[in-house]
């Protein structure tokens, strides 16, 4: 029995010694998982605080490029501004009654009924309309002429060739109006 005793006694001290064995490759194994756990840790935690440094510095780029966005806007406005109350007191002398260009007198006050007819033609027609003084035939060029001064007239203010062709149709009697319509119009540039 002494055998078996001592032969137990030998398989419990190499089972012992087996566990233990175990025991300490666990324990080798979980400290170097550790330290790899650790060491990844570490890398993490530096990525990250680059990372965060890069978006803490990208978010100041930002916030500076922000803050020359809102100052060149206030720029603007304040221009803007100036320019609305440069443009009020420019309607308000205009509304005091500004001189109309080219002539001394007053034009007509802001929301007055403009003319229908342009003082030229209207002044062209009357001349046209008049009948000679004495029947001299040197004096029917006059017509043609201020027919041609109303036609260029009318043309330079853009009027269609085919307004101011019915406009001369119905108030002159002309032999050559497409001719006369034909040099205006060319000279007028269109």
């Amino acid at each position: 029995m002494a055998e078996r005793e001592g032969s137990g006694a030998s398989a419990a001290a190499a089972a012992a010694e087996q566990v233990r064995a175990i025991v300490e490759a666990a324990e080798r194994s979980a400290a170097s998982i550790e330290a790899a756990a650790r060491e990844d840790a570490a890398a993490i935690r530096g990525e990250a605080e680059t990372d965060a440094s890069a978006a803490r510095e990208a978010a100041g780029r930002l916030a500076e490029r922000a803050d020359e966005l809102e100052r060149r806007l206030d720029e603007l406005a304040d221009g803007v501004r100036a320019a609305v109350a440069g443009l009020k007191e420019d309607l308000a002398e205009l509304r005091a009654g500004a001189v109309r260009p080219g002539t001394s007198e007053p034009s007509a006050p802001m929301g007055a009924a403009e003319p229908d007819v342009d003082p030229t033609i209207a002044e062209t027609e009357a001349v046209a309309a008049r009948e000679p003084d004495v029947a001299d035939p040197a004096q029917e060029p006059a017509a043609p002429e201020g027919a041609r001064v109303l036609a260029l007239k009318m043309a330079l203010d853009g009027t269609p060739r085919e307004e101011t062709a019915r406009y001369l149709r119905e108030n002159f009697e002309l032999e050559d109006p497409d001719g006369l319509l034909d040099e205006v119009y060319a000279r007028a540039g269109g």
